[in-house]
């Protein structure tokens, strides 16, 4: 096959890509909710609405140590008793209590057997006849009084009930874990419990979970479930053939070229200079091998950018790694991979990459091959929407980003990984997770916006990415592995993404579960994207220290039914190797009337996040109506946090939680005045706070 020049290559994209389009209507992309938003891919791009954050409820233990699997200390967040047509009591466990609009997307679920009854602590795979999760699992939403599901644990995690069925739900083969991507959209809020039917389940030593959802602004419309199922076919569809491009490409042009690359030497194989966006790309690679997978380069050049947006080893970004493992590597290279948006196959040489990938200016793809021997021969597919098909606006769109860290943190550090940091607004999407000698138990710790408290949590680096017990080579649409649960692990946050609008850091901890295993082993991690061409939105415009005479006064700060004022000692949560991670002595106060205090905001806001320090030991369950100016938010301050000691050792009791208002309450204000008043808690009867930072969301 001759070589195609740069020059040619464009000039043949040129004569294509500027036939006119006569007679098709302008699509632009909107936000979405629950499957809607799951079959329109296109919609990944979209920068979400101020306010909207990612939630992670989960069984996680409080004290920094590896007790994930206690019942009452990291399972059960609180208990609700319920009163019975006959008078008796029942206790129902909660997991899960989130006030909306929201959208519960993700449920992973390990709870099938109890380690504890087994001599060895171990279970064998397969042994159908250990399960002792004998509870029902139960949905209330709005506050109805009725479940709208009721259903055994087994049976709604089992696949065989429907609508809770294959491709959206998976069980393991030997009844190790579960999940379920069937997604719950609330209008007002959604509780779930668990009612055990006998008193094994409460005594069951190993089980946790991890629940993600989405909660949008206190003003999004957004209607709850109501057990309708038929949309779901669209995305069933496009899951039951993974591998297929999954974006609608209605009206896109298919763009193809050929080119040989000899050794040492670049060439473009995509050029576009106009506005649009890729629905995804092919690669057809001659030869096929560790060399050229690893030691050629892809470079995405995005609106005449002088540097490349994306720089990465060519099967990096297909979700290819392990470069630099010898004991993983050549596995890799050897197996298949395939997932809804990006995959591999050696068998025929084929790369596919389906992001949607917009651009206002031009697109440019360079491939450098680094490697001794040349590309004989590279096929490249394209599909490519104008501008005048499909419209992104580019103030509320980010780029399409990939990037590789291996372990940027040393290892005089000692007890964590950094996997990714990033500053500015977008949203996380997907991950690939390689490691050397990586420990499973490390937890995933995901801080975002300045907190100092981890929004995401994780319990496990198998259960971040789907699985439980190390997992096993699964290849699910979403999630799966080339190896096992955390080596060569892959989750694609397709509407669970991690949204940040100032800055990201996602880290894993080195667990003590392996002692041997001095700095819990390297990781090597590429991290999908969208980023705002823009700074960040969210600006610091004020602090409040409560406790702090000069500061109340400053704010006109004011409290009624005071139960505590002092001083404490403690920290956030922290790292099996570092458990005093995030120590700070700071004054507060605990009230059951209300606090009341001005702060200033910028007058340009878009809406504001209030964030409060609360010590949360003995009290995870916090809740409070705000007023801004003396009108309520339709939405309660609701704060449910594992709170209470496994015995193992103390709670690691900050908490920083953050509370949205829409811009309907602030917006051309220079300042508001904030009433947070206590409502009843299950836990105890007092609500708290230390210190409360003012973030204003500030349009660009």
């Amino acid at each position: 096959m001759p070589a195609t020049s740069s020059k040619q290559l464009q000039i043949a994209l040129a004569v294509l890509l500027f036939f006119p389009i006569v007679g098709i209507s302008q699509v632009k992309p909107q936000i979405r909710t629950g499957f809607d938003a799951m079959y329109h891919i296109e919609q990944l791009p979209l920068l979400f609405p101020n306010g909207t954050s990612t939630r992670q409820p989960l069984a996680y233990d409080p004290t920094g140590q590896n007790w994930d699997h206690h019942f009452m200390a990291a399972f059960t967040q609180y208990v609700d008793s319920i009163k019975q047509d006959d008078g008796t009591m029942v206790k129902e466990y909660v997991i899960y209590d989130e006030y909306g609009p929201g959208v519960l997307y993700r449920q992973q679920m390990n709870a099938w057997y109890d380690r504890s009854k087994i001599p060895n602590g171990w279970l064998a795979w397969g042994e159908a006849d250990q399960p002792r999760a004998n509870a029902n699992i139960r949905y209330y939403f709005d506050d109805e009084k009725e479940p709208r599901i009721n259903m055994h644990l087994k049976d709604f995690f089992g696949t065989q009930k429907f609508p809770f069925t294959e491709p959206l739900a998976f069980v393991d083969s030997g009844y190790l874990f579960a999940n379920l991507y069937y997604p719950f959209t609330y209008k007002k809020r959604l509780k779930v419990t668990m009612r055990p039917n006998a008193k094994s389940f409460e005594q069951m030593d190993t089980k946790w979970y991890q629940y993600t959802a989405l909660s949008f602004p206190a003003d999004y419309k957004l209607e709850s479930w109501t057990g309708q199922s038929a949309v779901a076919n669209p995305v069933i569809d496009q899951w039951r053939n993974t591998g297929d491009n999954p974006n609608n490409l209605e009206d896109s042009k298919k763009i193809t070229s050929q080119t040989r690359i000899k050794k040492g030497s670049s060439a473009t194989i995509l050029s576009i200079n106009q506005p649009g966006s890729l629905a995804g790309f092919t690669l057809q690679l001659t030869p096929y091998n560790k060399e050229t997978l690893f030691n050629t380069t892809l470079k995405i050049y995005w609106d005449d950018s002088k540097v490349p947006s994306i720089e990465l080893p060519l099967g990096y970004f297909f979700g290819a790694g392990a470069k630099d493992y010898p004991a993983t590597v050549d596995k890799v290279v050897q197996k298949s991979l395939t997932t809804l948006l990006f995959g591999f196959n050696p068998q025929t040489g084929t790369l596919y990459s389906y992001w949607p990938m917009p651009f206002w200016k031009s697109a440019r793809i360079v491939i450098a091959n680094n490697t001794d021997t040349d590309i004989s021969n590279l096929q490249c597919t394209t599909w490519f929407k104008p501008a005048a098909i499909l419209s992104y606006n580019k103030n509320n769109t980010g780029y399409f980003l990939a990037r590789r860290t291996i372990d940027s943190d040393p290892d005089t550090l000692g007890y964590r990984s950094v996997a990714f940091e990033e500053k500015g607004r977008g949203h996380v999407t997907g991950v690939v997770f390689y490691s050397d000698r990586y420990d499973m138990d490390g937890d995933e710790f995901c801080y975002i916006d300045d907190s100092k408290t981890p929004q995401i949590h994780g319990s496990g680096t198998e259960d971040d990415h789907n699985q439980g017990w190390a997992g096993r080579a699964y290849q699910q649409p979403l999630w799966g592995g080339l190896v096992n649960g955390y080596d060569g692990a892959y989750r694609i946050y397709l509407n669970d993404c991690y949204i940040f609008n100032r800055n990201i850091q996602i880290t894993y901890e080195y667990s003590l579960t392996k002692p041997h295993f001095v700095n819990g082993g390297k990781t090597d991690v590429i991290v999908y994207y969208y980023k705002s061409a823009t700074p960040g939105n969210l600006q610091l415009t004020d602090e409040l220290d409560p406790g702090n005479h000069f500061s109340e006064q400053q704010h006109q700060y004011e409290v009624t039914g005071l139960t505590w004022k002092g001083k404490l000692k403690d920290e956030y949560d922290g790292y099996e190797r570092n458990l005093l991670y995030g120590a700070y002595t700071d004054d507060g106060k605990a009230y059951n009337g209300s606090s009341r205090f001005t702060v200033q905001v910028h007058p340009s806001n878009e809406g504001v996040k209030l964030r409060r320090r609360i010590n949360r030991t003995g009290n995870g369950v916090q809740t409070a109506l705000v007023y801004i100016d003396g009108k309520q938010v339709p939405r309660p301050w609701h704060i449910v946090i594992p709170s209470l000691s496994t015995g193992k050792g103390p709670v690691d009791g900050w908490y920083d939680s953050d509370f949205e208002i829409p811009s309907s309450f602030t917006k051309g204000k220079k300042s508001i005045e904030v009433k947070v008043e206590y409502v009843n808690s299950p836990q105890k009867g007092a609500i708290n706070e230390f210190y409360y930072w003012v973030y204003s969301y500030v349009g660009l």
